[in-house]
């Protein structure tokens, strides 16, 4: 099986660097790129080939939400979790509605991601 190709977008440094540690430990995903705002995200993806974006709701430009239906305009194909440290209900409505596979609060990544990518990808 091949390495899953991820673009991990958030600005917060912290999480990122342990997110990338975490993802690249794992020998079935790969980071190969990454982004603080949504802009440098929307233009790396409309230019590279991902099979997963996680992107965090509250980054730098437009929101998850907003970034989510721009890349979901041009790629309706590209798998999309949404991530914030907020474990609100609501946030996970909204992030769905908006074309997003999955929320995943960020308390939980470690713990979730996994499942998470093995329900999108392999259900």
């Amino acid at each position: 099986m091949k390495a899953l190709k991820i673009m991990l977008v958030d600005n917060n440094n912290q999480f990122r660097n342990s997110a990338i540690s975490f993802i690249n430990n794992n020998v079935k995903f790969e980071i190969i790129m990454w982004a603080s705002s949504s802009e440098e995200a929307i233009t790396k993806i409309s230019t590279h080939s991902f099979d997963l974006v996680i992107l965090d709701l509250n980054i730098d430009g437009l929101n998850g939400l907003e970034t989510t239906k721009k890349i979901r305009s041009f790629n309706k194909s590209i798998k999309i979790i949404i991530t914030t440290f907020n474990n609100n209900f609501e946030y996970k409505e909204q992030s769905l509605a908006a074309g997003a596979n999955e929320f995943i609060p960020k308390q939980n990544f470690a713990e979730q991601l996994l499942p998470t990518i093995a329900r999108i990808f392999y259900n």
